[in-house]
């Protein structure tokens, strides 16, 4: 019988409420990880990329990845303790679906079984006859070996019991939220690669001790012409299905036909754009909903509902006498939902047909993911914004006892495109020992990407950046796990990336909380730190407010030995105030700085605002935002409300403090303001305020500011197909199709669903980005066939002006040999001084210091290149030549241009040359030869071969005619074999010509071009 060990991270997003909150991680302190000694422990290799966020059990993490490889790896050393294949990967390209390439195997998050210990894991196989019937599988291991249980994998088959005349599509279907394991029955969400039809988003529910299968489809609607239409997928960026208690799951789903106006619990028969909940007692029915107002607008403009996944909101602190169980849940459109989890709020159910939510914040830039959860400092939800920034929303209830969520600040740097959904670690729920961890990268192929560390409360507005290092390319949406003060993270290029202190401090402590102290006084504590073995202190220090005072230093304690250190704090400001106790020390003759966390809370009558002013920025007439402001008593007595004043128009407040009400000391009021202009702003911009004034005259003013104007985006795409013609199997060929906003403000690209090979997207657009009224971004697709055959494929594109999808389509042809245009007929590019002459390729003219490169677009392969051209060189003072250049496809492109002068256009180039040179430099056998170059610097060429034995190449013509055999190169001028050399030759080339002068000049002139390969 498998051993049970402890799970520190068995689910997605660590619990089934999937908080993302971690509260038994104490050696993950702000202080520890500013530490110099925390950074990356290890880096492990595993066969695939690494979407499931990893699972911490015990001293192992197990990575699935989407190769279908399973592994165990020692969570301390790396060391990889088992691994498993589940089976050959699908390929991608099989649906041409490019948002996960090339291959899709195991996607979603697994889940641990305690009293098992066993994972489950679903995969995608490709085992059937062909890639159009694969088969998805859900597998039960050994956690301690990897071990398949017996009976297991089950097939994931059948028909769901509300619609049993639709059968299960292992082809279209897409497996990402994370596994829920409950009530002995691990559940799955399914939806669809890029919406590729038909599909219907699924709750699969298998039992672990049986293996017994039952299916619920979320879109069963009757009289639609096609099951292309039975769509409602449930995605949720790799979100979880989340769970609050037994028999309950919630989830959201995406496109669709959304449900009809109707109360919550009565759910239709059609439920996309929506957050379901899911009763599995009995059989699997749905009992409650909520689906936005404009969920029909949505749908239309792919602003999809289900892009992020609810979170369960724990009570304490969350929470309010009428309504103790909320969920908040995020999509597209960037609008922050808070629902009653027993009450979602059905669809037009609030006054005048509106949203029956708690309440409603934003529209702020929109997730692709979930939100994280800190339950201590009143409670915080981290929205990670897709294109936008790390927001912190601050709960609260307002004045008429409603939970609300208004925004209290953001980080200062942006997270790029398709940031990770945040971690949150803390010590309990103890000031101050919060972080908030998140994957972030450059662009939509996440480069150079990052963890991060940001401190969980927001001071002024800002949340501020603790940590950070890289991890390499990360993967769209990426989760970290933790345990035991370490932090893991999962890469696209197939890596398990650990974080973490390498052993035990010297000395060992715990925070320091001198509670609240008035602005002007100071408070005092000790702070005492336990040597874990013999070391000298030699310097203690702190920031204010803080500050230490050290006794006679150095001192040297022994293993066990104590140190007290006074520690104060003067607050200059209300508010929590977080710095570190810093001790230099040495310790096995190695010198170290250790730290731990000083936490005080400064107070004052009167009142705070959090954040101190907002900014509605620009938006577009007949539109509205909502923003919310927590109004805090900074003091230590109960404060009443005399004095509440609104802001004008188009500014409104929602639930001001009613006057004669009470504030207690510490406690924040929630107040959200609408910002609805109906005209455009005035130069400046729109500006109003909102007052709240206390019995002691003292008030808070929260400045508001906004601007406004008419129109609306529209997106533009041209062309709308590209043809790519006959490209060389191995070869490639790039062509360019632009995105434009021709409205007149500013249009958000909410659906960008990329093609799979053999077409790829060069630094594609992103779903979120924003693009300004008239800005193009121009987007070059490659077409790299690795078969004979035609081949098509598509970008679909989905802007938030109501056009609906907008597909750019591609096709093309692989083949075994051909030909390259000639120069006069396009597909060449020209740089520099090169142009097409009288149907010739004209490097440069008779003056001094040009240079010119023509080069074929075409990437083709050099193992059988056939070239024959005439070159014309003269007319000027003579210098300095030409070359047929075959320049490495990794990595040039057909806009290179090397060095001029002896350069030749192609010095400082990867490739070769066949080089006609009229002019001596170093390096050259003389004025007049015919060379093989293998690089150059300057106007040095390496060659591999020269040959003198020629006629003057300034004189007249010259026919040249290069053979390319695998790795010989066979040079022919004027029909005498010149040049016959074995060198290293590239797989792939981009071939063409460079020619350049210097001091001296010639017309340098390429005729009656013919390639072949």
């Amino acid at each position: 019988m498998t051993q049970t060990v402890i799970a520190h991270e068995s689910t997605v997003a660590m619990n089934p409420m999937r908080t993302g909150w971690d509260q038994h991680q104490p050696k993950l302190a702000p202080s520890h990880v500013s530490a110099a000694d925390f950074g990356q422990l290890f880096k492990t290799a595993v066969d695939g990329q690494v979407y499931a966020q990893p699972l911490v059990i015990g001293s192992t993490v197990v990575v699935a990845t989407e190769n279908n490889m399973v592994y165990g790896i020692h969570a301390v050393t790396g060391a990889v303790l088992w691994s498993r294949s589940l089976g050959p990967a699908w390929p991608s390209s099989a649906i041409s679906c490019g948002n996960i390439d090339p291959n899709i195997g195991v996607t979603a998050t697994p889940v641990y079984d305690t009293s098992s210990g066993r994972v489950y894991l679903t995969a995608k196989v490709d085992d059937g006859p062909d890639t159009k019937h694969p088969h998805w599988y859900l597998h039960s291991l050994d956690v301690a070996t990897g071990h398949e249980a017996p009976g297991w994998p089950v097939t994931i088959q059948g028909s769901p019991v509300n619609d049993p005349g639709t059968t299960f599509s292992p082809y279209t279907a897409l497996q990402r939220p994370g596994l829920l394991l409950l009530d002995g029955e691990v559940f799955a969400g399914f939806g669809s690669h890029c919406d590729h039809t038909p599909y219907v988003g699924y709750v699969v529910g298998v039992k672990t001790a049986t293996g017994a299968l039952r299916m619920w489809a979320a879109d069963t609607v009757d009289g639609l012409p096609s099951d292309d239409q039975k769509l409602a997928g449930i995605w949720m960026g790799g979100g979880g299905l989340v769970s609050d208690g037994p028999g309950r799951i919630f989830f959201s789903t995406g496109n669709g036909v959304s449900p009809a106006p109707g109360p919550g619990k009565q759910p239709p028969t059609h439920l996309a754009e929506s957050v379901v909940h899911l009763s599995s007692s009995g059989q699997l029915t749905a009992v409650d909903f909520f689906s936005p107002h404009d969920a029909d607008q949505l749908d239309q403009s792919d602003n999809d509902f289900g892009s992020g996944g609810p979170v369960a909101l724990p009570s304490p602190p969350f929470g309010a006498a009428a309504h103790p169980k909320l969920l908040v849940h995020i999509g597209k459109d960037g609008r922050v939902f808070l629902l009653d989890r027993d009450d979602l709020g059905g669809r037009d159910q609030g006054p005048n047909k509106s949203d029956k939510a708690l309440s409603v914040a934003g529209p702020f830039s929109g997730i692709w993911g979930s939100p994280a959860v800190w339950g201590g400092d009143g409670g915080y939800v981290y929205v990670p914004e897709n294109g936008g920034k790390l927001r912190a929303l601050k709960f609260g209830v307002d004045g008429t006892g409603t939970p609300v969520l208004t925004n209290a600040g953001i980080s200062s740097a942006p997270l790029g495109a398709y940031p990770g959904s945040p971690t949150v670690t803390s010590d309990g729920t103890t000031s101050g020992s919060a972080l908030v961890w998140i994957v972030c990268a450059e662009g939509p192929d996440q480069n150079n990407a990052q963890l991060r560390a940001y401190d969980a409360v927001p001071v002024n507005g800002v949340l501020k950046l603790r940590w950070s290092a890289p991890i390499g390319t990360a993967v769209k949406f990426s989760k970290v796990a933790v345990g035991e003060g370490r932090v893991y993270v999962g890469t696209s290029g197939g890596h398990l990336v650990a974080f973490g202190s390498p052993s035990q401090a010297a000395l060992t402590g715990s925070p320091v909380d001198l509670g609240q102290v008035a602005v002007g006084a100071t408070g005092n504590a000790t702070a005492t730190v336990t040597a874990t073995r013999s070391v000298t202190v030699t310097a203690i220090t702190t920031t204010a407010p803080f500050s230490v005072t050290p006794p006679a230093l150095p001192v040297t304690l022994s293993t066990g030995g104590t140190l007290a250190v006074p520690v104060g704090f003067a607050p200059t400001e209300p508010g929590g105030t977080t710095a570190t106790l810093s001790f230099a020390v040495t310790a096995n003759g190695a010198a170290d700085t250790i730290g731990f966390d000083l936490h005080g809370t400064g107070t004052r009558p009167g009142f705070a605002a959090s954040p101190p002013s907002l900014d509605f920025g620009e938006l577009a007439t007949q539109s509205s935002v909502t923003l919310g402001v927590a109004i805090t008593n900074t003091g230590t007595a109960s404060e009443t409300i005399v004095g509440a004043t609104p802001p004008s128009p188009p500014f409104t407040a929602t639930n001001l403090p009613a006057v004669g009400s009470t504030l207690a000391p510490g406690a924040s009021l929630p107040v959200s303001v609408v910002y609805a202009p109906t005209a455009p702003s005035p130069a400046g911009g729109y500006s109003s305020q909102v007052v709240v004034t206390g019995a002691d005259g003292l008030s808070v003013t929260v400045p508001l500011t906004g601007t406004a104007v008419v129109g609306s985006p529209h997106l533009t795409i041209k062309p709308t197909s590209l043809d790519f013609g006959e490209v060389p199997v191995g070869g490639s060929l790039g062509q360019t199709f632009t995105i434009k906003n021709s409205g007149t403000v500013t249009l958000v690209i909410n659906k960008a669903a990329r093609p799979a090979a053999p077409f790829t997207v060069r630094n594609p657009v992103a779903e979120g980005q924003q693009l300004g009224p008239d800005q193009v971004v121009p987007q070059t697709v490659v077409f790299s066939p690795t078969a004979t055959g035609p081949a098509s494929g598509q970008f679909v594109l989905t802007g938030n002006d109501g056009q609906g999808q907008q597909p750019v389509s591609f096709t093309g042809t692989g083949v075994t040999s051909g030909s390259v245009a000639q120069p006069n007929a396009g597909g060449w590019t020209f740089n520099g001084t090169a142009m097409i002459s009288d149907d010739d390729i004209l490097l440069t003219d008779t003056t001094n210091g040009q240079t010119g490169s023509a080069l074929y677009n075409m990437v083709v392969p050099s193992a059988n290149l056939h070239a024959h051209f005439t070159a014309v060189i003269g007319g000027g003072s003579g210098a300095d030549g030409l070359a047929f250049v075959l320049l490495d496809a990794a990595h040039e492109t057909p806009h290179s241009l090397g060095e001029g002068g002896g350069g030749l256009g192609y010095s400082g180039l990867h490739g070769l040359a066949v080089t006609l040179d009229t002019s001596q430099n170093a390096n050259d056998p003389s004025a007049n030869f015919v060379g093989l170059a293998t690089g150059g610097n300057g106007d040095a060429l390496t060659y591999a071969a020269t040959a003198t034995n020629i006629g003057d190449l300034r004189t007249g013509t010259h026919t040249v005619d290069v053979q390319v055999t695998g790795g010989r190169v066979q040079v022919t001028v004027d029909g005498k074999p010149t040049i016959d050399a074995t060198v290293a030759v590239p797989a792939t080339v981009l071939v063409g010509f460079t020619g350049a002068t210097g001091g001296l000049n010639d017309n340098h002139r390429v005729q009656g071009v013919s390639i072949t390969f």
